[in-house]
């Protein structure tokens, strides 16, 4: 697109701003609120999947509790000595625990001195570790669940060794029951079910510093065994139940919520790759990102097409003015497709049109101002010896009045010579500048006067001036004898032209538009050629073969001088009628 003007390339950059700026800002408010609402709803689907893991896993760790110390109540109101018959009582109890809803490894027994009394051994071929020494410190108070370090097993299941003290009679330890648990398998039931988050959901149970305890892998992972390790400080640490962004040991952007288990020091985190989570909303802002780009596209060519109607109608304007002032006076504005930039284009070169006839008016009148000056000066210095010729014709015209021959040659003088005084006259009053002296009349008044001065020549043609007053007493503020002059210019033509036994009319009327009026002269002649009414009004134009060319632009001159103008046409019953158009109102 080819931007042809400094100005249009501004419009454009402007309009396109205009558009841009709103559609981004949109955008943007579309993105931002809509990554937060998707993050409000994962944090309720995260939280209440965390709630339902965490009512189960609750209750299973009181079931847990209950099951472990319902074992040492087996051996807990004892002696201090253990008989054979409380051995086979916890034997029938241990076989009971580990076919109960946690899986047990092993389940050793020791007597106060840390020596073993018996061992149960799920894994007969697998060796039982020993307690370590940090262990055994714990074992002080009967009425709690001991807890030491996690270890893996060969098998890849995390072990967990839980511990509890028996007391005697006299509430001395009797014996320590230290059993593993084996946490892979135990919580696998509860937390493995991953169902109510989608592909990419993962489970954690740590305890408090971190120590990894069951971890859920995605169906993507699901070959892969849990690993024994630590879990990253940032999960662990407050506010709970809030979602956390981060990055998994993968480098994967997740959503994360964690919370801690009552009763224990653990805590269970619910983990969603963020990439599935707003999977829905990406696709949504791809939609919406074409969608923008479809109305960027619009707001383009909106934009270039604006700014084209409005600067190229501007550079043709440019274009035209720039050749009127190199001389091409007759340049004009093309037709535009807009309405208003035609009316404008049809105003513009109307003014032109105008401008130029005022041009032509003005050399016409300064030209015909030089003639006038010099036709004065000649009519004055060719009236004196006029008058003489004249005189002396007359006075040859008495002697030679018997011979016919001669009496006839003198007329013909006389006649030549009263034709260039009418001449000299016409040009005398064409030549002169006009000095409007107006005064307040009426149509009637103008109409008669100039019919009493015309009767006698109507009458020698059996001609009837009829006047037709639309205008009434209406008071026309006019200089009544410059517009008598040209109205007996016209009504003389008229008469001129007419048939015998024909009819003149003398006619005032108010304009259409009501803001001024209108006389005009019609009579029963053979009408008006074409080629003759553009050039009636010109000086020393005649149709007549007898007539000076001024009579016509005399009354032009006057009516002008007025602020109106004159009109030629023919009427539509036959004959030609003139017409002085004045804009001005009556006064």
């Amino acid at each position: 697109m080819p931007l042809s003007s400094n100005l249009k390339r501004k419009i454009f950059m402007y309009m396109a701003l205009a558009g841009l700026v709103p559609l981004l800002a949109l955008s943007f408010q579309n993105h931002y609120f809509g990554k937060k609402a998707i993050e409000k709803l994962e944090i309720e689907h995260l939280n209440y999947s965390l709630k339902s893991r965490m009512l189960w896993l609750l209750e299973w760790t009181r079931h847990s509790k209950k099951e472990f110390f319902r074992l040492g109540s087996t051996i807990a109101s004892k002696d201090e000595r253990i008989s054979q018959e409380h051995l086979t009582t916890l034997s029938f109890a241990v076989e009971g625990l580990f076919k109960g809803h946690s899986k047990y490894k092993s389940l050793t027994v020791y007597d106060h001195n840390w020596l073993i009394v018996r061992q149960f051994n799920e894994e007969t071929e697998s060796e039982i570790p020993p307690p370590s020494a940090d262990f055994k410190r714990k074992f002080n108070n009967a009425d709690l669940l001991l807890m030491d370090k996690q270890y893996q097993s060969a098998s890849g299941d995390t072990i967990l060794p839980l511990g509890q003290t028996v007391l005697n009679r006299n509430g001395h330890p009797l014996v320590h029951i230290i059993a593993e648990m084996n946490t892979t398998q135990s919580l696998k039931r509860i937390l493995s079910d991953t169902s109510d988050l989608d592909t990419s959901g993962k489970m954690y149970l740590a305890t408090a510093d971190g120590v990894l305890l069951y971890h859920t892998a995605p169906a993507a992972y699901e070959d892969t065994p849990p690993r024994l390790g630590t879990v990253a400080a940032d999960l662990l640490q407050k506010p709970y139940w809030s979602l956390k962004k981060r990055k998994d040991s993968k480098g994967v952007a997740v959503f994360s919520v964690a919370a801690p288990i009552p009763e224990t020091d653990w805590i269970l985190i619910v983990e969603l790759d963020k990439m599935h989570a707003m999977q829905e909303f990406e696709k949504y802002l791809s939609i919406g990102g074409g969608t923008a780009l479809g109305i960027l596209l619009v707001i383009l060519v909106l934009s270039w097409r604006t700014a084209r109607s409005v600067a190229d109608p501007l550079d043709e304007f440019s274009r035209v003015a720039l050749h009127i002032s190199a001389g091409n006076h007759q340049e004009r504005l093309p037709d535009f497709k807009d309405r208003y930039l035609n009316d404008v284009g049809e105003a513009f070169n109307s003014m032109l049109d105008t401008l130029e006839e005022n041009k032509k008016s003005m050399i016409q009148t300064i030209s015909l101002s030089s003639v006038g000056k010099l036709s004065s000066s000649i009519v004055h210095e060719m009236r004196n010896p006029l008058s003489s010729v004249k005189i002396n014709l007359q006075a040859l015209a008495r002697k030679v009045k018997n011979d016919p021959a001669y009496a006839e040659m003198a007329a013909i003088a006389l006649t030549q010579v009263k034709r260039l005084e009418s001449m000299f006259s016409d040009l005398l009053h064409f030549s002169k500048p006009i000095q409007l002296q107006p005064e307040d009349t009426s149509f009637q008044h103008l109409a008669e006067e100039a019919q009493e001065i015309l009767s006698q020549k109507a009458a020698d043609k059996v001609i009837s001036l009829e006047i037709v007053n639309n205008l009434g007493n209406t008071s026309l503020k006019l200089d009544k004898k410059h517009i008598v002059l040209a109205l007996i210019n016209l009504v003389d033509n008229a008469i001129q032209w007419s048939p015998p036994d024909s009819i003149v009319q003398i006619l005032g009327d108010q304009s259409p538009d009501e803001k001024g009026f209108t006389i005009t002269v019609k009579d029963r002649g053979p009408g008006l050629r074409a080629d003759q009414m553009n050039n009636l009004f010109q000086p020393f134009y005649s149709t007549r073969e007898k007539g000076t060319g001024l009579g016509l632009a005399n009354v032009k001159k006057i009516v002008e001088f007025h602020g109106g103008s004159v009109f030629a046409a023919n009427n539509p019953d036959g004959g030609a009628q003139f017409s002085m158009v004045f804009k001005g109102r009556q006064s």
